[in-house]
């Protein structure tokens, strides 16, 4: 196995980046990338990347907790539901920019993810980096409140614009897979619509995920768009026509209505399956009960005919 390089060892010696901090918003160009990555400090949130002047999000890049419950959360769902998971919003203390190198700039910012009438599920340290060369990285150091029932997901939520329809993924598929029902799947390079990459159950709820990722992308099908890799291990990546939001509220497949965004969920971790619609509670094992953890994720806009995946991932 190859071991982990840094990326800045990659970036050429010409390369540069340049920041622009105007109050609310600081943006950060990448010029050998031609990418553009704007932070609004209020929510210590991407909301904006361009690469060769196309716009690859339509809404900003935020944490979340929440995934649409499935049949088998039919009780654990009104714990979840209690404690505001599924109304979690950011909270901002800080974000300001705390380093500038001319080949990468951070940005570090303190949230919390919650209601406003619950204490916060949990506080993180967020440290964004944009490279001269080499996309965006996202590290989290997350601390979850005691007391709380385990957690359907930790990870980053994001809309592309329409015409991303293309992925792949190197991680168990095709089909479906979590990290207690992944047996019928394999690891593997995949490639799929976003639009086949969906499971169309009777009752809508979470679907097609993909565990034990060490990539994915998603793409026009002029192959721009957006690579994922992470530096802290494997990741579960989803892309659908279906937001968490939709899947949640519908209560017929029928009545979904298909958006013409696609929706990205990038996860640290995400509790199983089991089989509680008839059968015991989830067994502990597969429950996301972890207190503290970290997460790095990167997003790098590419071509994705232009680029090698596997040369990506042992990049920190």
């Amino acid at each position: 196995v190859p071991i982990s390089e840094c990326v800045c060892k990659s970036i050429p010696e010409y390369a540069s980046v340049d920041v622009c901090d105007c109050g609310r918003y600081i943006t950060v160009y990448a010029g050998d990338d031609e990418s553009e990555y704007k932070f609004d400090s209020a929510s210590a949130s991407v909301v904006s990347i361009k690469n060769n002047g196309k716009e690859l999000l339509t809404t900003p890049i935020r944490p979340t907790v929440w995934r649409a419950p499935t049949d088998n959360d039919r009780n654990i769902k009104w714990q979840w539901m209690n404690n505001a998971y599924n109304r979690a919003e950011v909270k901002c203390y800080e974000c300001a920019v705390s380093e500038n190198t001319g080949k990468y700039v951070k940005i570090n910012a303190k949230i919390s993810l919650g209601s406003y009438t619950n204490d916060p599920i949990l506080k993180a340290d967020v440290t964004y980096t944009v490279f001269a060369k080499g996309g965006l990285k996202i590290d989290y150091d997350v601390k979850v409140k005691e007391g709380l029932p385990f957690l359907p997901r930790f990870g980053i939520e994001f809309a592309m614009p329409e015409g991303s329809e293309n992925m792949k993924y190197f991680g168990y598929g095709p089909m479906e897979s979590y990290v207690d029902k992944r047996l019928a799947a394999r690891m593997g390079e995949f490639s799929s619509t976003v639009t086949a990459n969906h499971e169309p159950y009777v009752f809508p709820q979470e679907n097609s995920s993909h565990w034990g990722c060490k990539w994915a992308a998603v793409s026009s099908v002029a192959g721009q768009g957006l690579l994922f890799t992470s530096a802290s291990g494997d990741f579960t990546f989803n892309a659908s026509h279906y937001s968490a939001a939709q899947l949640t509220e519908a209560k017929h497949e029928y009545e979904l209505v298909r958006s013409k965004e696609t929706f990205v969920n990038l996860d640290y971790k995400q509790s199983g399956i089991g089989s509680n619609s008839c059968g015991p509670g989830l067994a502990e094992q597969f429950q996301f009960n972890e207190k503290e953890f970290k997460f790095s994720i990167k997003l790098m806009p590419v071509f994705i005919n232009n680029v090698n995946p596997y040369k990506e991932i042992y990049k920190r």
